[in-house]
């Protein structure tokens, strides 16, 4: 059995599990930042899905042969639905991990998010990335400060890599379809603490 203490393994596995029940997802987080960004510990595992439920995540788990349990099932977190699953597993009581799974309310972007998806690596091993310019906009639709600093960090690290014109119009965009999120109070912190 798997550590699944280990934010990096509970994503690997995840993936495998999500992969072999055919569900498309995207790691996302702090793992992501890793690659894109400033790291930070981390101690979760989030991914980005699309109309995909909790209730299939879950089956999905289970026929990989995990234990687990649902937190919740899509409660809203500013411009997303978060979904979490504990993942039990280890072998003490510290071994529990948490996979969120995080959706955006706007059904045309979250398909977009897994569209744009890039092939990455954790630990050797391939894996579905969000992109870094959908890494930020995921944080600007989160509602934590820490969101925003993550996603400022990404623009630090990748500078001119980052397509601004994509995040330009897909903020505009999320602004008419989310319009109780601050999408554009929030893009305009990040653009500002990345530059700052």
């Amino acid at each position: 059995m798997n550590d699944l203490s280990d934010p990096t393994t509970a994503a690997l596995t995840v993936a495998r599990a999500l992969e072999g029940a055919s569900l498309r997802a995207a790691v996302y987080g702090g793992l992501a930042l890793a690659a894109y960004g400033e790291p930070r510990e981390t101690k979760d595992a989030d991914f980005a899905v699309a109309g995909v439920s909790a209730a299939d995540v879950v089956q999905a788990l289970t026929q990989a042969g995990m234990d687990v349990s649902l937190g919740f099932d899509r409660v809203r977190f500013g411009g997303n639905d978060i979904s979490r699953i504990a993942l039990l597993g280890a072998s003490d009581t510290s071994g529990l991990n948490v996979l969120d799974l995080v959706e955006p309310r706007s059904p045309r972007y979250a398909q977009s998010v897994l569209d744009r998806a890039l092939a990455g690596s954790l630990r050797s091993q391939r894996v579905t990335l969000v992109s870094p310019e959908d890494f930020v906009l995921l944080k600007v639709l989160s509602t934590r400060e820490r969101d925003l600093d993550d996603a400022a960090s990404v623009f630090r690290t990748l500078g001119d890599g980052m397509d601004r014109s994509l995040l330009k119009r897909e903020a505009g965009a999320l602004a008419d379809e989310i319009p109780d999120h601050d999408v554009a109070g929030r893009m305009a912190r990040v653009l500002r603490d990345a530059t700052g």
